[in-house]
């Protein structure tokens, strides 16, 4: 009886630690320049990922819910020279930020006042920049990583309501889920 005991037990721990290997396995990873890799394995829920460019330099993706009514979520990544010398948006200076904020106006040809920014934090600690436009119709949320530019937008599903905040926060959610992990250059 002990050893159907044992063997039932050891069956059950090789069960899992196969269970735990898959789930590691599922696991996403993008490699930017070199810089840097982000991992990652969880999207939205009712989401799936459709990459549109996918590059040493630039990643794209589109998330698409089955749920016509949720927000399409419009993922970059992108390096910008500008952002060289900064590692995360923490580490910007007022000026750099308003520069941020100026080129999201730029950007979306609004008048000064059409956006409203605020800031929070990753359940990590990453800064993030948030942007809504004053209707709340659209909505972008952004950080910076070793000089490259990651914005998630999300933009009205079918229904044409407006951006909540409770989808603001899943788009936060899945920014907490990613490791950042510098490339390690070899020497």
């Amino acid at each position: 009886m002990k050893k159907i005991i044992a063997l039932a037990l050891s069956l059950i721990m090789l069960l899992t630690c196969a269970a735990a290997f898959a789930e590691t396995a599922e696991k996403e990873t993008l490699t930017m320049a070199g810089a840097f890799s982000i991992t990652y394995d969880k999207i939205p829920e009712y989401y799936s990922m459709r990459k549109i460019a996918d590059n040493d330099s630039d990643f794209l993706a589109i998330l698409e819910s089955n749920d016509a009514d949720k927000p399409l979520i419009i993922l970059t990544i992108a390096f910008n020279d500008q952002w060289s010398h900064v590692k995360t948006l923490a580490d910007a200076t007022e000026e750099e930020i308003l520069a941020v904020q100026e080129d999201f106006y730029r950007v979306t040809e609004l008048n000064d006042g059409d956006l409203i920014f605020s800031f929070s934090e990753t359940g990590l600690g990453t800064k993030l920049m948030i942007a809504r436009d004053k209707d709340g119709m659209a909505g972008a949320v952004y950080c910076i990583y070793m000089g490259h530019e990651l914005e998630i937008d999300l933009y009205p599903g079918s229904a044409g309501k407006a951006v909540t905040d409770a989808e603001i926060q899943t788009v936060i959610q899945f920014l907490t889920d990613l490791e950042f992990t510098p490339v390690q250059v070899a020497q």
